[in-house]
């Protein structure tokens, strides 16, 4: 197999649906290749912890193994399918954090002695927006970091296209308007 797969999503799915052992397993390969680095991403946001992100990683492609037959019935893709992993890596970050706290709490250490998990900052747009709700900034981060529609937003998010609509332009309004922000980018 070649290290670049051509088919599409789409296609690869298809093949993971029907295909024999062999063509499903290159298919899914390619797919986790292919989408790794974004389940990834998406899962550092959520869990701030590389090896808690790596569990995410894990866990959201053997759901999405599960899915596929002989073990499930299948998947139809009615979008791109990184509106399907976004939610399943967001969920497997939260549950592994939650996982390493509790196991940190029966070990005898409180949640509030734990150290802060470290902030990577990839950008140093990442400080400026936390300063953002949480809500209006995973409407802003999926639209213009991950490229989402607004529409493939509303359908990750399961929140009306309104609000999506309404939370990207609180966000991009309070970026402008904050005087701290501008002093940053003002530098």
């Amino acid at each position: 197999m070649t290290s670049h797969d051509q088919r599409s999503d789409e296609e690869l799915v298809a093949a993971c649906n029907a295909g024999g052992r062999k063509e499903a397993a290159l298919a899914f390969e390619a797919l986790y290749r292919r989408h790794r680095d974004y389940v990834l991403r998406i899962a550092r946001r959520f869990a701030r912890d590389r090896e808690l992100a790596l569990d995410a990683l894990q866990e959201t492609f053997a759901y999405l193994l599960k899915k596929f037959p002989p073990a499930g019935e299948g998947i139809v893709l009615t979008a791109r399918l990184q509106t399907l992993l976004y939610p399943v890596a967001k969920n497997c970050a939260i549950s592994a954090l939650r996982t390493a706290s509790r196991y940190a709490d029966s070990a005898g250490v409180a949640p509030d002695d734990l150290p802060a998990a470290p902030i990577i900052e990839a950008e140093p747009l990442d400080a400026v927006l936390r300063r953002l709700s949480a809500e209006r900034r995973e409407v802003l981060t999926l639209r213009f970091v991950d490229d989402l529609s607004l529409e493939e937003i509303a359908l990750v998010l399961e929140i009306p296209l309104g609000t999506v609509k309404s939370r990207l332009h609180l966000a991009i309004k309070q970026l402008r308007e904050d005087p701290e922000i501008q002093e940053f980018f003002a530098r």
